[in-house]
């Protein structure tokens, strides 16, 4: 006799009711009854308790929800601590280079709220298959032409300084180099970029989606 297939276990993280109701039915609806249990929690504190003591097969993430851990950095704690879980993020952030970040970084698939209802359950079949996904809303080759994405890493880590607060003296002493190459770094990002002031580069990284690489 053949031995019964386990149910995929799914886990919705996100902070509006109303969002886990509708997944919950419509994976359910997909996927057949008895096929799938769907659970969820409401903030990162608790996704990350409920990690620690149980393992879903996949999970499909808000990346702005209460918590200590937020935005992409939850994301980040979760495949750190349970490599093994599919990560889908949902999210109403329509950013091609913040899906480009967080599918580089190991998330498996990014799918955006404002989509058609389906998406999530074509990412959801796709990422179990062991495929990435990324929802066709987005347009991840316009984001590796980004003008971010044309920078040096070493231009790119004095954009990420300087949005810390940190002076061009402090980054050429922190990075064993001389301040005319931080100079020379910092001017030609600034240039790409089309920043003409400090103040401007942390919301410009805000906008793009890129916000959480000063962390």
């Amino acid at each position: 006799m053949n031995k019964k297939k386990s149910p995929l276990k799914v886990l919705v993280a996100d902070d509006h009711p109303v969002i886990v109701v509708a997944l919950a039915e419509m994976i359910g609806t997909a996927l057949g009854a008895g096929n799938v249990v769907v659970d969820s929690v409401s903030d990162g504190d608790s996704l990350l308790r409920e990690l620690a003591t149980n393992q879903p097969d996949c999970l499909i993430l808000d990346l702005y929800m209460p918590g200590r851990f937020k935005s992409v950095s939850l994301a980040r704690e979760v495949i750190t601590k349970k490599p093994k879980i599919k990560v889908i993020v949902y999210t109403g952030l329509e950013l091609p280079c913040l899906a480009l970040s967080v599918i580089e970084m190991g998330v498996q698939g990014f799918v955006c709220k404002s989509s058609d209802s389906r998406t999530v359950i074509k990412a959801l079949f796709a990422v179990m298959l062991g495929k990435n996904f990324v929802d066709p809303a987005i347009d991840i080759v316009s984001a590796r032409s980004h003008p971010w994405y044309q920078l040096s890493l070493g231009q790119q880590a004095v954009v990420l300084a300087i949005a810390r607060g940190e002076s061009v003296q402090a980054i050429a002493i922190d990075s064993s180099r001389s301040y005319k190459t931080i100079s020379t770094h910092k001017y030609n990002a600034m240039r790409k970029l089309g920043l003409k002031s400090n103040d401007e580069v942390a919301y410009y990284l805000e906008q793009i989606g890129l916000l959480h690489l000063i962390e």
